[in-house]
């Protein structure tokens, strides 16, 4: 989303994306739009297939997506559930040539926040309807904050995690792209805890997540794991590519001077440093719970080998045991 005063109009530009794969009836609802510029300035954009349209909402440039019930051989039902697995949270109206009760019931329980009919639009109709539905999710977006994020470091939680994870596997195995992992562990955190209190360890945790936030990609998702370890999952990403990134985020961490409450109460400033496995899918892993046990494989070969680190997953290292 590009802003959160959705409901004040003349301040700014809500942009719309069209899921059509028909020229005419991107033309007449354009025209609609157009009808009612002077009490809410709309930018249309338009793309005619199924995939392109997934692409765009993947990216999440738009404030809210019209999505054409038929797209050729595909259903925009479909797109708005594999729009909803892969996370999108923008909302989206179902537009169809059919006036039928089961179509609207099978709309709202896809995600559509509404559902109109073609050929009974006007600009009224059209405005009211992207106006309520970007209130609506507005709303929703509250309740959303709550459940899928971890409170302490806004990062999301491990259910969003593997809610995302489950959805790249899904789409990496259907289009043949790769994804990778990267884990990411705060060196001798328990040892820091110890010394310094757990409430400076907090304040640790929530500065890394805010350069976990400040360091990954719009399409990247950065979540806690647990305790002191943190996952980013990286679409259309290979390993070697995660590497990359995660070595950055390593030099980032190890520059970074961070200000904790020492035990008389004043002020210490005081460093640490990260150790990062990675591991890509398909290659280093058929599902999500090897791949995941894969970065925590090459997680523990880094801690092993030194700490302050990047390894990526390989089969051949002595595997991290079992119970430990």
């Amino acid at each position: 989303m590009k802003g959160e005063n959705l409901m004040e109009p003349e301040t700014r530009t809500v942009h719309v994306l069209l899921v059509e794969d028909d020229e005419d009836d991107y033309l007449i609802l354009r025209d609609h739009l157009m009808e009612h510029g002077s009490l809410q300035k709309y930018k249309l954009d338009w793309v005619q297939t199924y995939q392109a349209g997934l692409k765009e909402i993947e990216r999440s440039n738009y404030d809210v997506y019209l999505v054409d019930h038929y797209l050729g051989e595909n259903s925009g039902l479909n797109l708005l559930k594999e729009a909803s697995q892969a996370g999108c949270r923008a909302p989206m109206i179902i537009v169809t040539g059919r006036s039928d009760r089961e179509i609207d019931q099978a709309a709202l329980e896809a995600g559509a926040m509404d559902y109109l009919v073609k050929g009974h639009i006007d600009g009224q109709l059209l405005d009211r309807s992207i106006r309520y539905a970007l209130e609506r999710d507005r709303l929703l977006q509250k309740i959303r904050e709550l459940a899928v994020h971890d409170e302490l470091t806004g990062l999301y939680n491990r259910r969003e995690l593997m809610r995302f994870l489950d959805y790249e596997v899904i789409k990496s195995r259907r289009y043949g792209h790769p994804f990778s992992m990267m884990m990411v562990d705060i060196d001798h955190f328990k040892e820091i805890n110890d010394r310094l209190g757990h409430r400076s360890g907090d304040v640790i945790l929530q500065h890394l997540g805010q350069v976990l936030l400040s360091n990954t990609r719009g399409c990247d998702l950065a979540a806690r794991y647990g305790g002191d370890e943190f996952i980013v999952v990286l679409p259309e990403t290979t390993a070697e590519q995660a590497w990359n990134g995660a070595e950055r985020l390593r030099k980032v961490v190890d520059n970074l001077s961070i200000r904790v409450a020492n035990e008389h109460g004043a002020y210490d400033e005081i460093s640490v440093t990260i150790s990062n496995g990675i591991a890509g899918f398909p290659e280093d892993a058929d599902s999500a719970d090897a791949l995941l046990d894969a970065v925590d494989q090459a997680l523990y070969q880094a801690k092993h080998n030194g700490c302050n680190q990047t390894l990526l997953f390989n089969a051949q290292v002595v595997q991290k045991p079992a119970d430990k």
